[in-house]
């Protein structure tokens, strides 16, 4: 597509040439690294990079050329080529993306660290030890060491550049709809087209895969993929993603026990619907995430036996992007700020959350998942029938 400008007192378009970075002198890792590495907006709201040129490994010297965590805080390789057709990057993200599969938030913390130390030395200047950590814990959103997980099991991978051949978008679209559905998982390709007018240069940002014209097709998919969840359960008794933070609740103090019973079967009862998918991170503390399939979690919720605590965080961002709607009621019907609050996240102790919040946080997976079309009342949770 092209871009023009409006000329003549309105009277026509005029079309702005198409560039290249190679014709505007702009170098890959000198110029277009660096922006997206200050500018990871550009990109993808909410994504923090905490590395750049990463290849703490051994036996290779392939090197990432950024990493990042996402807004949920999930790992994110970004593969950049300035060239016109990306050529080979697939295949290189995914070797990156299996070398930092599984990283742990002690190493993301050290790589961070690292990373800005290198920066802060090429301006001459130093930064204060733990400010890497500090970062991090505040993407996650935690305030304690405890409460820290990064979800590094399947890294994203997003590839940016200047445009994709018609090979790597194919082989990219039949991962995302093959090997990648079943995780709900998908590759991005970002485009980075610039564009010269008079003496400055443009760069328009479009997203290619997934396509933008797909939302309907994969609400569709999603559908077929709930159906799927619901005969798949009818010959299991559960889903293994929350087993670990089901496990935990026997270590929990006995006036808790019931409260998190009660918030497990309910989480059960939205996987197997299909509106969320499960999955425990096993630390000092064990939490579970209640991530809607494609997005990111609404909620996330921990389990602390020794400290005699139990908390669920409403993740804001994720609220007032996925279900704004829900975060308005929860606001006024329990008391919390999420449709307002300038943190990340806002916290509730479990023993204090009203006996209705479930119907509440139901319909906002559902507000979540596209399948209100109106002002529906919550449906009963599970804990009433």
């Amino acid at each position: 597509m092209a871009i023009y400008k409006m000329v003549g007192g309105k009277q026509k378009l005029e079309e702005i040439p198409v560039s290249s970075f190679g014709q505007e002198g702009v170098l890959e890792r000198t110029d277009l690294q660096r922006i997206l590495r200050d500018q990871p907006q550009v990109l993808e709201e909410g994504l923090l990079i905490i590395s750049e040129e990463f290849g703490n490994w051994q036996d290779s010297n392939r090197r990432i050329d950024l990493l990042g965590l996402d807004a949920s805080g999930r790992l994110v390789v970004i593969e950049l080529k300035r060239g016109d057709t990306g050529s080979h990057m697939d295949l290189q993200a995914m070797r990156y993306a299996a070398m930092v599969a599984n990283m742990t938030y002690r190493q993301a913390v050290d790589a961070c660290q690292a990373y800005l130390m290198k920066r802060a030395s090429e301006r001459g200047e130093s930064v204060e030890e733990g400010a890497g950590e500090n970062l991090i814990r505040e993407q996650l959103g935690a305030a304690d060491v405890e409460d820290q997980a990064i979800s590094s099991e399947i890294p994203r991978i997003i590839l940016v550049s200047e445009n994709f051949s018609r090979e790597l978008t194919t082989c990219v679209m039949w991962l995302n709809d093959s090997w990648l559905r079943g995780i709900h998982q998908e590759i991005k390709c970002i485009r980075l087209q610039p564009h010269r007018i008079e003496n400055e240069i443009l760069v328009e940002t479009s997203q290619i895969v997934p396509l933008p014209e797909a939302t309907d097709y994969l609400v569709r998919v999603g559908e077929r993929e709930r159906e799927s969840r619901r005969q798949e359960v009818r010959s299991s008794e559960r889903f293994l993603g929350g087993s670990a933070f089901e496990d935990s609740i026997e270590q929990a103090a006995e006036n808790l026990r019931p409260k998190l019973n009660e918030f497990f079967e309910w989480a059960v009862s939205l996987e197997i619907e299909g509106l969320v998918e499960l999955s425990s991170n096993v630390g000092k503390d064990t939490t579970l995430q209640l991530r809607v399939p494609r997005k990111s979690a609404l909620i996330s919720a921990y389990n602390q036996p020794d400290r005699n605590t139990a908390a669920i965080v409403f993740w804001t961002n994720s609220f007032r992007e996925n279900a704004p709607d829900s975060a308005i009621a929860l606001d006024e019907t329990i008391g919390t700020n999420i449709s307002t609050s300038s943190n990340s996240n806002v916290r509730r102790s479990m023993s204090g959350l009203p006996d209705n919040v479930w119907d509440l946080l139901t319909r906002a997976y559902r507000e979540a998942n596209g399948l209100l079309s109106g002002n529906e009342e919550p449906e009963p949770s599970i804990s009433e029938n």
